[in-house]
């Protein structure tokens, strides 16, 4: 925990900032989880992604899945335009009529290989091969999948951004993000940046993290088989629309038919709390309409299937039993 190193000459680095062997040790474990050579441990999912976003200068593009996460379309909208940086935001997912909008200045493809909240798969690989023998540098968000599904950087990605504070730690209790990469000169370009700004993960948040890495793989097949049993039952509710599942991992969207109130049925819950974040081991669920900030007018929340009968559910490693009966007012 010192914010100071002995150092056995002037020139060895020795400042907290710089680097700390806590987290050298995370860092080296997050770069072997995804299949990396290097990887950087952050303060937040929003440094990281801010940091990666910094490496961009004044005239470069940036081309968006539609469906991104917030911070990162704020980032891009309120903070990098004022740099200069542009953005367009497109459906990544089902068609290919986004390579029209490449430009000569687009340097960034930037996705989730599962969208939030929809969840919404996107073939990394395909995009990958599509750009290739471009300078486009490809970033994949690998939160909601988890490098225990998903290895974008084996798909042709060239740098994977995470939210440690969701399943990777997986406990609720770290505020922390993350970048890997296998291109050394993109590291050191980002590194310089995080070392600048300062957002770096502090030693005792990187201990957490990588106390709940020795339980990751556990969590993640117990999520997963909860969250199947989950969607099971969810089908089989008269109350419930439609189910988003993408065959693993631990969140499940649905949606209520309309003629049925979000809100009613979220204050009937007693089990599950209504929370934010996901990823815990315990159960908790998101209204995205009301408890999400977004940069899109109604008609275009609709359109990507984003209503008032959304809700996200974080599916958590405690005993089905307890997550179905008090989901079960949905089967009434």
């Amino acid at each position: 925990l010192s914010t100071i190193l002995a150092q056995e000459s002037p020139r060895q680095e020795g400042y907290i900032r710089i680097d700390n062997p806590t987290r050298l040790n995370l860092e080296a474990r997050l770069a072997e989880l995804e299949k990396a050579k290097f990887a950087l441990a952050f303060s937040s999912g929003s440094m990281a992604i801010a940091s990666v976003l910094l490496s961009l200068k004044n005239g470069n593009h940036v081309l968006g899945h539609h469906e991104l996460y917030e911070g990162t379309i704020r980032l891009l909208k309120s903070v990098l335009k004022k740099f200069g940086v542009s953005f367009t935001l497109t459906d990544l997912a089902s068609n290919l009529k986004w390579k029209k909008l490449l430009r000569k200045e687009t340097k960034l493809i930037w996705l989730e290989n599962i969208t939030n909240p929809t969840l919404t798969p996107i073939g990394v690989s395909e995009i990958a091969k599509t750009v290739k023998g471009r300078e486009i540098t490809i970033v994949v968000d690998n939160t909601f999948a988890t490098p225990f599904f998903k290895k974008p950087l084996t798909e042709g990605a060239d740098l994977v951004v995470h939210s440690l504070t969701k399943f990777i730690n997986g406990h609720n209790d770290v505020l922390g993000g993350a970048i890997m990469t296998n291109n050394r000169k993109l590291y050191l370009k980002i590194k310089s940046i995080q070392q600048t700004i300062g957002g770096v993960l502090s030693p005792f948040d990187s201990f957490l993290v990588l106390r709940g890495m020795e339980t990751f793989s556990l969590r993640m097949k117990k999520h997963t088989a909860n969250a199947k049993k989950i969607v099971h039952f969810l089908r089989t509710c008269p109350k419930v629309e439609k189910v988003s599942y993408p065959g693993f991992s631990g969140v499940v969207t649905f949606w209520l038919k309309k003629e049925f109130s979000p809100q009613k049925f979220l204050q009937r819950l007693k089990h599950i709390k209504i929370a934010h974040s996901f990823g815990g081991t315990k159960t908790t669920i998101l209204h995205p309409f009301s408890m999400m900030k977004f940069s899109f007018s109604r008609k275009k929340l609709e359109k990507l299937a984003i209503t008032e009968q959304l809700l996200r559910l974080s599916v958590g490693i405690e005993n089905p039993k307890l997550i179905i009966n008090d989901l079960s007012w949905l089967k009434s």
